[in-house]
């Protein structure tokens, strides 16, 4: 038997999404030995310096990977610094990194949010952010990584933010283009180009593997080998390059026009890497090169929302319903194959195999901004001025509040059809404090083909103005954590909006306005009060609708909801559940389904009367379950929906009964539970669980055994422990050979 500690991380690198990067064995070793557990006490500061596309951030993640890592230290972070410093959201970031639990990082975000909303002062914000932090991490041994800090002035501002202990090893790892950021550190590594060998694996692996097994036709060898000497023994490149191939044939002409076409758009240099981005831009379809464009909307470094991104493409335009599949669907497509095509990358995954975030490397980010302002007049408004304005731009991002710019640019609004604004705390603290006041009515008006408004994360202080009701043509209004409270009556006029986004803040429905939008396929919302009975049977289009609670549920209405795909509910205790499930059971679309059921007695045994006659579902595949107390005394097993194949359980004291029942669910493939006081040891025999994928445990906080038999679970891949501080594990690798473990140090016992 062997005990082990493993961490992993489900934040995934730009360039190694599959954990695949090349030839960095030995770099691994060497800096594992000399920097990072070299035994030295005090915090030490290693930096991995080298040009952009080299692999900075791939070798960065191997190490913060490593087995060795996680067993050397109490907590680890990782934090994208770029080139545009917000130290206040980088510090915040790091906050969130270092929590296990979801419960955890919403209080640490609360803590925040209070602090940001209770002073003006910056220079106190920081102060008392850096207490926060030092707080979090003095008394542990931490491992972080802060990756592409660009400039020593970024290093100087951060650095005071991690205490140094003379009785503890902490290490800060940082990637920089620059090999003198920071000045202090011990240790510099400088990344080196890969060697023709291992510029071909790696080639191989992108461009072959999904047509081949990796394997490559001997009449092609010598093309793809002129191919990779273009690429210079840059990873970026060769990545980029071999999505150019990825989804043809082994065909000599096809090798040869990728050859020909680096050539001609290298212009005669060989190591060129702007050039082969720039290639495989021009070799994408047109449907995909409106979609890449977009991507020039976001900031550098971004994590991209997978669906804010494919609800942009539809109200731009550039998605269109076809062969029976929805825009959504077709968008989630697109996005795919960018991500084949290795020009985005994946962040997170849902459990249903989707994307659910994704970002990309700032060198593709930056193609995206250049092609962006020729080909669709796109304009970054900053505070040096550095993107100049366009006499007639379409799309306009602003990355700072600045009363004139405004209005200098008011006449040349008429053009626009995308505006995204991206606040840096500024706008909040200028004294008019009402967007109003900076923006006047007129100023709205004059967007006569605006399609897209995104505020999300700017803070807005109460609300949005009136005059935002000539927006006649938008269709998609990001709000989400802006601070409003109340909508506009006139955003009744918006009968073209399609997504309404309001997530993360409590907002008060007081003219039914939401109601009005007849347009509207997806509403996003985080605590909603109507004071008047909505009738949400208006909503014809709608896909999904979040967070509505059980009096704002006529059944009757319910049945009118027939594209409802989607529906997150807050429940009381005291609601009859089973004409609710009649009227969705008519719903030809409806797959999803959460619920916070509301009870106020830890007596209140609810979770049975709640699920009991949900059995009629058929069409649904995905439920969460999130009770304020018990969840015992669950119903039988044809009590469930029976093709219900992703289940979410957040609650209090779930019986070994219920247990039981769970894993005899025939469908279920995904299993994720937050359970408190579960007093009994897991023991998981053959033949239970029999379809289950992957089974993710978090704040189990007595549970002191989990047991898994040699055939239970057959098809799992994935196990995922948080926050389990008892737990012991007992599992025969045997018959999981392939199984990946992400954990936060809980002992692995192989049997």
């Amino acid at each position: 038997m062997k005990s082990e500690n493993v961490e992993r991380r489900r934040r995934l690198d730009p360039l190694d999404k599959d954990g695949d990067g090349v030839g960095l064995e030995e770099e691994v070793n060497l800096l594992l030995e000399k920097a990072i557990l070299d035994g030295r006490k005090g915090l030490c500061v290693a930096t991995i310096a080298g040009m952009g596309g080299i692999g900075k951030s791939t070798l960065a993640r191997k190490i913060y990977n490593h087995e060795a890592v996680a067993a050397e230290f109490d907590c680890c972070a990782w934090v994208v610094v770029s080139s545009e410093l917000t130290l206040e959201e980088t510090i915040k970031q790091v906050m969130l990194e270092l929590q296990k639990s979801t419960d955890s990082k919403q209080k640490v975000m609360k803590d925040m949010k209070e602090l940001e909303e209770s002073t003006r002062d910056k220079l106190f914000l920081h102060e008392k952010l850096r207490e926060m932090l030092h707080k979090w991490l003095v008394g542990k041994q931490y491992f972080i990584v802060l990756d592409d800090v660009w400039e020593h002035a970024h290093w100087e501002s951060l650095s005071s933010y991690f205490p140094s202990e003379q009785d503890k090893s902490s290490r800060l790892l940082v990637t920089s283009r620059n090999r003198d950021v920071p000045s202090c550190a011990l240790f510099i590594h400088d990344m080196k180009i890969l060697d023709p060998d291992n510029s071909w694996e790696l080639f191989l692996k992108k461009a072959l593997v999904k047509n081949t097994g990796g394997s490559c036709q001997e009449d092609l060898e010598n093309i793809g080998r002129e191919i990779l000497k273009r690429c210079g023994g840059l990873p970026l490149a060769i990545i980029v390059v071999g999505g150019l191939l990825v989804n043809q044939r082994q065909s000599k002409s096809k090798w040869e026009k990728v050859l020909k076409g680096m050539d001609s758009h290298l212009g005669g240099s060989k190591y060129d890497v702007s050039g082969i981005l720039e290639l495989s831009y021009h070799n994408l379809p047109p449907e995909l090169k409106l979609c890449f464009l977009c991507l020039s909307f976001f900031k550098e470094d971004a994590t991209i929302r997978a669906k804010k991104l494919v609800h942009i493409w539809i109200a731009e335009g550039l998605i269109l319903e076809g062969n029976g599949e929805s825009m959504e669907d077709i968008a989630a497509t697109y996005l795919d194959e960018l991500m084949n095509r290795n020009l985005v990358q994946v962040k997170e995954m849902s459990m249903d195999g989707r994307v659910k975030s994704c970002y990309m490397h700032d060198l593709l980010h930056k193609l995206s901004i250049t092609k962006a302002k020729e080909e669709i007049s796109f304009e970054i408004l900053t505070a040096d001025g550095n993107s100049p304005s366009l006499y007639k731009p379409r799309h306009r991002a602003i990355y700072y509040y600045d009363r004139e710019k405004f209005s200098y640019s008011k006449n040349q609004n008429k053009q626009i059809r995308s505006v995204l604004f991206y606040g840096n705390h500024e706008f909040q603290y200028h004294k008019s404090r009402k967007l109003e006041d900076v923006c006047s009515p007129s100023y709205w008006k004059s967007f006569e083909l605006l399609k897209v408004l995104e505020f999300e994360d700017f803070k807005l202080m109460t609300s949005l103005p009136e005059s935002v009701g000539a927006l006649i043509g938008l269709r998609y209004l990001g709000l989400r954590n802006t601070g409003i409270r109340r909508l506009p009556r006139s955003l009744r006029h918006l009968k073209k909006l399609e997504v309404l986004d309001v997530a993360g803040i409590w907002l008060v429905e007081d003219s039914n306005v939401i109601w009005k939008l007849e347009g509207l396929r997806h509403l996003y919302t985080g605590r909603l009060y109507s004071i008047n009975p909505p009738r949400i049977d208006t909503l014809k289009n709608i896909q999904t609708l979040t967070y509505i609670t059980n009096h704002s549920l006529n059944p009757n209405h319910v049945t009118e909801l027939t594209g409802l795909r989607k529906l997150v509910i807050r429940l009381d205790a005291n609601s009859d559940y089973s004409d609710l499930y009649e009227s969705l059971a008519t719903l030809q679309h409806f797959v999803s389904l959460s619920v916070e059921l509301m009870t106020f007695s830890d007596g209140d045994d609810i979770s049975a009367a709640f699920l009991h006659g949900s059995g009629i579902l058929h069409r649904l595949t995905e439920v969460k379950l999130k009770f304020c107390y018990s969840l015992s005394g669950l119903p039988r097993v044809e009590d469930f929906p029976p093709n219900l194949s992703y289940l979410t359980l957040t609650g209090e004291n779930l019986d070994e009964g219920s247990m039981e029942l769970l894993k005899k669910l025939p469908k279920l493939l995904y299993l994720k539970m937050q359970i408190d006081n579960y007093h009994q040891r897991l023991v998981i025999l053959n033949g239970e669980f029999p379809k289950l994928k992957v089974l993710f445990l978090q704040s189990f906080s007595r549970i002191y055994l989990l047991h898994v038999d040699n055939d239970a679970m057959p098809e799992l891949e994935r196990l995922e422990i948080y926050n389990c501080e008892n737990l012991r594990l007992r599992i025969s690798m045997s018959n999981h050979p392939e199984l990946q473990f992400l954990t936060d140090k809980a002992p692995i016992i192989h049997i």
